[in-house]
């Protein structure tokens, strides 16, 4: 796919992360090629997220799509993983019908350090592969992705994964996610609902084992850098959890 004008959208979910948007702005800013279009899903935002992101593409093509959850949605759902399973579930729709040949999920807390980042993940002309970070888990810093360990699938810390440019793991992160036509359009794959056989699988990593089912490959990037901006996340998720006990922390959109 090098050197071929490709059709490419970013997908960027976006809930009261007005503390790493314009980070990430400026590393959006420098990507070469930029992507078509960029298309957002915003939820439940106190803060001035939706303003940034107005602001920021006022001039750029983009699209904005909103929900808002009630506050006590969580304690309404099975998994903790079942909103942030519909807003990427929207944004695969959105990408359904804008039918690019590629789409990547980019967090707004996970920044493309490379510039060439949409030219490395749709240059390898893989269904799906994610891109290589680190973030914090309750059980120390890990790179966003499973492989295989004695039959089951573990997370690896990153100064022990054996890296390499392309690496093949069980599941890897939507954080950077990015996903060739021909998945985008296969509606046996899919954020939501949430993987049934895994009932403690994640969105993203569910989504992966989705797709192993319907018969595709999961690779990952080693080539690209991204950074986690850890750091800089002011609110609590749904899914975070205590260092110590990892006990999920009660969640309310309303705080």
């Amino acid at each position: 796919m090098r050197g071929i004008l490709i059709k490419t959208c970013l997908l960027i979910p976006a809930y009261n992360c007005s503390n790493t948007l314009n980070k990430l702005f400026n590393y959006l800013d420098k990507l070469k090629p930029q992507p078509d279009t960029t298309i957002f899903a915003e939820n439940n935002s106190r803060d001035t997220t939706l303003w940034l992101i107005k602001k920021h593409y006022k001039h750029k093509p983009h699209k904005i799509i909103r929900v808002w959850f009630r506050d006590d949605t969580i304690q309404h759902c099975k998994s903790v993983y079942e909103p942030i399973a519909h807003i990427r579930q929207l944004l695969l729709t959105a990408a359904r019908h804008y039918n690019p040949d590629y789409a990547i999920f980019l967090d707004a807390d996970v920044y493309p350090i490379s510039p060439n980042l949409i030219t490395i993940l749709t240059g390898w002309n893989k269904d799906i592969i994610g891109g290589s970070y680190v973030r914090l888990f309750p059980e120390g810093p890990f790179l966003a992705s499973k492989w295989p360990v004695e039959g089951r699938s573990d997370l690896h810390r990153f100064y022990r994964v054996p890296f390499a440019p392309l690496m093949e793991p069980i599941m890897t992160s939507a954080g950077c996610l990015c996903l060739s036509q021909r998945i985008i359009l296969d509606k046996r794959v899919n954020f939501y609902p949430l993987y049934q056989k895994s009932q403690m699988a994640s969105e993203d990593f569910g989504y992966c084992l989705q797709a192993r089912d319907a018969g595709y490959k999961v690779f990952l990037d080693g080539t690209a850098v991204l950074w986690h901006d850890h750091f800089h996340i002011a609110h609590l998720k749904p899914w975070t959890r205590d260092r110590k006990t990892h006990e999920y922390i009660p969640f309310s959109y309303g705080a």
